[in-house]
């Protein structure tokens, strides 16, 4: 069964600006499925249709075959949203957090502390579950966030950005905090990111989407493979030939490479189709013919690749830590929660 079923989306703002421009997608259930693309490539605007939170301008959307446009309600009844920007109170604690949002999601009394409790242990906060949120890193304020999206338990979770601003050690614990929650809550997972690392670790399926527009879908493994060469790079003793190095090097090696750079005097690199397989008879092709080879280096088509070749450009990660700094100075008023 299909979680998503999109067709022909399309978000037009003011300005004609056009955020989405025509996507079609299906997302099965029981999978973490990725957007992977710049800022502004049209992610978060296809996330808050999803989750009805702004009005398709054309095309049609289904969450477990209901119709987000007829029946917005029942579509929020099967879903858990987590924002990129902070939702977290740092005013009140762990606990009250999930306790408000507990009664936001109208959860019976009887039920409310059994599944705060079981969040808290999944999520890794049991410990800290009386402090302040302000007093939490940022990998324990988006745990904390995705805890509360997961009260209600619901059958599709969305996540937005959900490593933006975080360290390495934090990202990592988010990551296997999603991870769980896909294996032992069989929950479906739609997850934004312009994290290459974070794509290819979590996601069965990523859509490389830019510009509003989805170039390809496929899982990390097969658009890889998509890319078709990879790279080998070896540090070579030319001595005898350093003058027609490349020519002699091309003349050399023939058809098993697709190109030869120089990026040194002795360093070269080589493009080379299913780069593995083909750099023992490289290797064993210079050592015939007394080439030194001081070192090699073999590098597979890796996801960043894949987004050059589909997109024509680099994708640029980094985010800054001010959203979570901000999280520190916040307060609201709050009537005690009992």
């Amino acid at each position: 069964m299909h979680a998503i079923e999109v067709r022909n989306l399309s978000k037009i703002y003011k300005g004609n600006i056009r955020a989405i421009d025509g996507v079609s997608f299906d997302v099965d259930e029981g999978i973490i499925f990725g957007f992977l693309g710049p800022n502004g490539a049209g992610k978060t605007s296809t996330i808050k249709i999803l989750v009805t939170l702004t009005k398709v301008t054309d095309g049609t959307a289904r969450i477990f075959n209901v119709d987000i446009a007829k029946e917005p309600s029942k579509v929020r009844e099967m879903i858990g949203y987590v924002p990129q920007d902070i939702s977290a109170d740092g005013s009140l604690t762990g606990y009250e957090n999930l306790l408000l949002s507990a009664k936001l999601y109208d959860i019976p009394r009887k039920e409310r502390n059994e599944r705060i409790e079981n969040i808290l242990e999944i999520m890794g906060l049991t410990q800290r579950a009386k402090s302040l949120v302000a007093t939490y890193s940022g990998g324990m304020v988006r745990r904390l966030e995705i805890g509360q999206a997961m009260l209600h338990r619901p059958r599709l979770l969305f996540l937005d950005e959900p490593t933006i601003g975080l360290d390495p050690a934090g990202r990592k614990l988010v990551w296997e905090h999603i991870q769980r929650l896909n294996k032992e809550w069989k929950t479906t997972i739609f997850l934004t990111t312009h994290y290459m690392e974070e794509a290819e670790i979590l996601c069965d399926r990523i859509g490389i989407i830019d510009q509003g527009r989805i170039s390809v879908i496929d899982s990390p493994e097969a658009l890889k493979k998509k890319v078709g060469v990879g790279s080998i790079t070896v540090v070579l003793d030319l001595s005898e030939h350093r003058e027609e190095g490349q020519k002699y090097l091309t003349a050399l090696l023939g058809e098993m490479v697709v190109s030869i750079s120089s990026l040194s005097h002795e360093k070269w690199q080589f493009t080379v189709q299913n780069a593995p397989h083909n750099a023992p008879r490289i290797l064993q092709t210079l050592l015939d013919r007394n080439i030194g080879v001081k070192d090699l280096e073999v590098k597979s088509p890796t996801l960043e690749d894949a987004f050059l070749k589909f997109t024509g450009k680099r994708l640029d990660g980094g985010a800054s830590q001010n959203q979570w700094k901000a999280l520190k100075g916040r307060r609201r008023t709050f009537k005690r929660l009992t």
